[in-house]
């Protein structure tokens, strides 16, 4: 069941109306669901809350977490920074998140929030990418999307860097309410990744984000 209220708020010669949106799955979803649960329209993760972080198959690839390098914490990268260029998908470096969908969406947005960085191989860009359950993984080129030059200094390069953060988006197609999962895959080294952030149709834009979703 669900229920919906608006709430008006005023002061300094303005006011504005909040709509509040509560959801509640039923005893059976309720049962299924595990890892990270949506709500109010979105799901939040932060990047060292990862239910697996696997390297590579030869060890030569492995994660590691990075204390207060995020804009709200702590954040996770592939090490070492002299790690090869790796092909996503298969049993390759990645990190995966348990996800609850209790909405019966089927197309999802996955905003990934990852640290300013330069490229560190000569050619090909800042990559990771990102798969939704058996999906193939979605590569995106940070810097190539956001436009930001470091040679040039130019002022997404400064928005960025002031902000502490490159934010891309990659869209997917799920099956609907129950447990997913989701992975972030290494492409290049040096990507420093800080938060997933999931809109199932309800996330509105904010500085940092929302709050990190309820775990069970």
């Amino acid at each position: 069941g669900g229920a919906e209220a608006s709430l008006r708020v005023s002061g300094a010669g303005a006011s504005v109306t909040v709509k509040a949106v509560a959801a509640k799955p039923s005893a059976r979803q309720a049962r299924k669901l595990r890892g990270f649960v949506e709500a109010g329209g979105y799901v939040a993760i932060d990047a060292e809350h990862h239910a697996r972080a696997v390297g590579s198959p030869d060890g030569r690839v492995r994660w590691r977490r990075i204390e207060r390098i995020g804009r709200t914490g702590a954040g996770v990268t592939p090490w070492p920074v002299t790690a090869a260029r790796q092909v996503p998908g298969g049993d390759g470096p990645r990190l995966e998140y348990e996800v609850g969908v209790v909405s019966a969406v089927h197309e999802v947005t996955v905003w990934a929030y990852v640290s300013p960085r330069n490229p560190a191989l000569a050619t090909g860009g800042l990559r990771y990418a990102v798969s939704f359950g058996a999906g193939a993984p979605q590569v995106v080129d940070i810097n190539a999307v956001t436009g930001a030059d470091d040679g040039l200094m130019n002022k997404q390069w400064a928005r960025n860097t002031s902000d502490n953060v490159n934010v891309t988006a990659t869209r997917h197609t799920i099956t609907g309410p129950g447990v997913h999962r989701l992975t972030f895959w290494m492409v290049d080294p040096t990507v420093v990744l800080q938060r997933l952030v999931i809109d199932t149709g309800g996330l509105t834009p904010t500085y940092l984000g929302p709050l990190e979703s309820h775990r069970i």
